[in-house]
């Protein structure tokens, strides 16, 4: 059995990435995620080889290593994406196994904002899907807002990213994000469906 492996900055990332998967490839082909137990982005950096090859180990045959594009915590603006990947591509990435990065800018709760009805789940008429979700600054802040304007309280939270990710329109997501682009793409080729 193809097995597609994915490494992420927390669990509530890999548990939606692997919904997301589930969603795009042909039955058969399972997906195995990881991450560092700390989280955050420099833990995943610090573990990628080690957890990557844990990854082999346990049969995929493919990885997705998704890192999001926060925001420079010493500037405040967005970090460079060229300069991000360079580093994640000096990663070493365990013989025989294709391999992607994955970098949604800013972060994956960015691929919420390309869909009306998610926003409508936490929002309830409050928001418009974005054409340019990548555009959002802090796109899980920004939901969280959100949620709070729409509610009177923030409902929501990153552990609801899994169940968003079941019913996220996924076409629609493809053609205003291009990091999920790309990753659907890669998933299809490394799976043998495309």
């Amino acid at each position: 059995m193809t097995k597609i492996g994915v490494l992420a900055e927390d669990d509530t990332d890999c548990r939606a990435v692997r919904v997301i998967l589930q969603r795009i490839l042909p039955r058969g082909v399972g997906v195995k995620t990881s991450a560092p137990p700390s989280g955050g982005c420099s833990a995943l950096r610090r573990k990628a080889a080690s957890c990557m090859q844990s990854l082999r180990d346990a049969g995929c045959s493919a990885i997705v290593l998704i890192h999001d594009l926060d925001q420079d915590a010493e500037n405040s603006q967005p970090k460079n994406e060229n300069e991000l990947r360079a580093q994640l591509q000096r990663i070493p990435v365990p013989r025989g196994i294709d391999y992607l990065i994955c970098i949604p800018a800013e972060e994956l709760e960015a691929w919420f904002w390309a869909d009306q009805a998610t926003l409508e789940r936490i929002a309830k008429g409050h928001a418009k899907a974005s054409a340019a979700p990548h555009s959002i600054r802090s796109p899980k802040d920004a939901l969280r807002r959100l949620s709070a304007k729409a509610h009177g309280k923030p409902i929501y939270s990153t552990n609801m990213n899994e169940e968003l990710a079941r019913d996220l329109d996924l076409e629609e997501c493809a053609r205003r994000c291009e990091a999920f682009r790309e990753l659907r793409a890669f998933a299809l080729v490394a799976c043998g469906a495309s």
